[in-house]
């Protein structure tokens, strides 16, 4: 039978478990720029004196990055950041980026985009993320792809697309000609204009061309960077 003091002491445990667990999710983060500003993508600026309180507001806002100044004790809270759009003139700036949601492989990071939509939608969703829908360019990345693509219940949008010119299929972000391809058998076949290039669920998440138009789940890369 309880008594007052059990259930008190349990009460205490139960709270430094809850306080235990915020920390964690916390500085589930990375520095990714030291002495850097970011130029854009600013959501809200705040005054903190830590990056700790900093962290806990990127949480709440659902932030992509945030950074915080210890000279001037402020917080600015991003939508993402990117190394190409920063500036070097203010001092005691850190920069941190959230890495709960994205999954690490060799020199990228991935994200899972649950909701479905049309090819161009998941484009720029993932250009938001300050990332891009994902390009293979290895057998080893397929295979880690395809671990990932297992917890999608559709097909994956990949960053492929032949809609500049029938047949070349290029990786989007750059418009190179694929090095490396896990075609299925018979694709790609352009069945009633499909400039899109997916992972179909059905047949072992291999390559297949699809309309733009489909709405399926995607998956986003960005590359791993430590300015």
């Amino acid at each position: 039978m309880f008594t007052f003091k059990s259930v008190f002491v349990l009460c205490i445990l139960c709270n430094i478990v809850k306080i235990c667990r915020s920390a964690m999710q916390t500085f589930q983060v990375e520095q990714i720029f030291y002495n850097k500003v970011v130029l854009d993508n600013l959501l809200a600026e705040y005054r903190h004196s830590s990056s700790a309180q900093c962290s806990d507001i990127c949480q709440q806002e659902s932030c992509k990055c945030f950074g915080f100044n210890s000279i001037t004790q402020i917080c600015r809270i991003h939508a993402f950041c990117k190394p190409d759009n920063t500036l070097v003139e203010e001092s005691g700036w850190k920069y941190y980026r959230s890495r709960a949601e994205w999954n690490s492989f060799m020199n990228s990071e991935y994200l899972l985009g649950l909701k479905a939509t049309t090819w161009n939608n998941a484009q720029l969703d993932c250009s938001v993320k300050g990332a891009k829908l994902v390009e293979i360019e290895s057998p080893e990345e397929n295979a880690y792809i395809h671990s990932l693509a297992n917890n999608l219940t559709k097909p994956a949008w990949l960053g492929g697309t032949d809609v500049a010119e029938e047949g070349k299929w290029v990786w989007h972000s750059k418009g190179t000609i694929f090095s490396y391809s896990a075609w299925y058998s018979g694709q790609p076949n352009n069945y009633n204009n499909q400039d899109c290039l997916c992972l179909y669920r059905s047949h072992a998440l291999t390559w297949w061309d699809d309309s733009c138009a489909a709405s399926y789940q995607y998956i986003c890369e960005r590359e791993l960077f430590t300015n």
